[in-house]
């Protein structure tokens, strides 16, 4: 049973990139009567110097999405994304069937990510609706802000592939990924967003649905997003998912960002509700002039995009001392201390490490340096990891 389902994901991504050519002319003949756009909303590359055993060895993980648009009269897009965790391993198929050498392989390919097309103020109402295939939307990551009311960025810095370069990549609560419609009211107000989708579930697989409702509420000095979702026919009694984040900013150098969400619960299925299936975010920041010092306090859910996290009761406790601002200043850094805790390792339950850092902003393109020195447990032959990363959003 596990590898039939390894080998329906495989034969997925096969027909996915075997489709890519007719979806990109689909969607960009069109396009190129009004001028078709093409974008990188997401660029993201690590390399990770990894100290171990004695041998400094390097590796290159790599997210990146290419999107390309026919601007607001088409309001179509199609995006197709790079997402591996070691660009430099190579990946061949043997003589075997092997899933994970089949998935890895490709992961090195530009795959279809997702294809939409938008109906803007249908029948002249102020509410879009949007026709989607694949991943259109992260949810309670604070983005939504920025994109729908182009506000200053409020979303917190640990999330991503810096933060997470091995295990579960967190970025938000949920994600909507399938093929379904959606509702938005992206021309009711300049201060509430409102979100309605029914899709069929990729995370959960063909011929279970899932819905979402989704609010947001922007001010200068506070904003707020919440959601409500299930999902059916699946588990005893469904499965379910809920969540909020709120920002608020003192006007006095003073910020804090929270975001409390399920990412799953299945009743009966799943046992009763606790702790362990919340995903908790806690970040106050402080601002001194052209110092900042912030607190992030991350709990990790033992759900995660509808599947297990083996990371239960994981903790992570961030301090970071930082000179300047990455959006407003060419260098910025500091140092970052942190404390992991993994109670369900058996190799590594207490972490403690010091990491200074610099950040560059070369014409939006943001570089990072961090060298990250492993104080507890110490070991000379496994003492520090060095990154250097790269971020944009064009």
């Amino acid at each position: 049973m596990h590898q039939s389902g390894h080998l329906q994901r495989s034969c997925g991504g096969i027909r996915r990139v075997s489709r890519l050519t007719m979806l990109i002319l689909l969607f960009l003949l069109p396009a190129t009567l009004f001028g078709a756009n093409v974008t990188i909303p997401t660029f993201q590359l690590l390399t990770r110097g990894i100290l171990e055993g004695g041998r400094f060895s390097l590796e290159t993980a790599g997210l990146v999405e290419i999107a390309f648009g026919g601007g607001y009269k088409f309001g179509g897009q199609l995006s197709l994304s790079l997402d591996e965790t070691n660009l430099e391993e190579a990946a061949t198929l043997g003589a075997t069937y092997d899933p994970d050498q089949i998935e890895a392989l490709l992961n090195r390919s530009l795959r279809f990510q997702s294809a939409s097309v938008v109906v803007r103020d249908t029948f002249g109402l102020p509410f879009d609706v949007t026709y989607f295939i694949g991943q259109v939307d992260r949810i309670l990551n604070g983005d939504v802000f920025p994109a729908q009311f182009g506000s200053n960025i409020i979303a917190s810095q640990f999330r991503g592939l810096l933060y997470f370069p091995t295990g579960v990549v967190y970025d938000g609560v949920h994600a909507i990924d399938g093929t379904g419609i959606a509702f938005s009211s992206a021309a009711l107000s300049q201060s509430v967003f409102l979100q309605a989708a029914i899709y069929q579930d990729a995370y959960l697989g063909a011929g279970l649905y899932s819905t979402d409702l989704r609010a947001a509420f922007n001010t200068p000095g506070f904003k707020a997003e919440t959601f409500l979702g299930a999902s059916f026919p699946a588990g005893a009694y469904g499965i379910y998912r809920g969540g909020f984040l709120l920002f608020y900013n003192t006007g006095q150098g003073g910020e804090f960002l929270t975001q409390i969400g399920i990412p799953r619960w299945a009743p009966v299925t799943d046992g009763p509700l606790n702790i362990d299936d919340f995903y908790f975010l806690f970040e106050p920041r402080v601002h001194i002039g052209f110092m900042s010092i912030v607190l992030t306090l991350f709990w990790h859910p033992e759900y995660y995009l509808q599947e297990a996290t083996d990371e239960r009761g994981a903790t992570d406790i961030v301090v970071r001392f930082i000179a300047g601002n990455v959006q407003e200043n060419v260098v910025s850094g500091g140092l970052e201390n942190g404390i992991t805790l993994r109670p369900a390792s058996t190799d590594e339950q207490l972490r403690v490490s010091v990491t200074p850092f610099v950040s560059v902003n070369a014409s939006g393109v943001i570089w990072d340096f961090k060298t990250n020195v492993k104080v507890f447990p110490f070991a000379m032959d496994d003492l520090l990891d060095a990154y250097i990363g790269i971020r944009t959003e064009f």
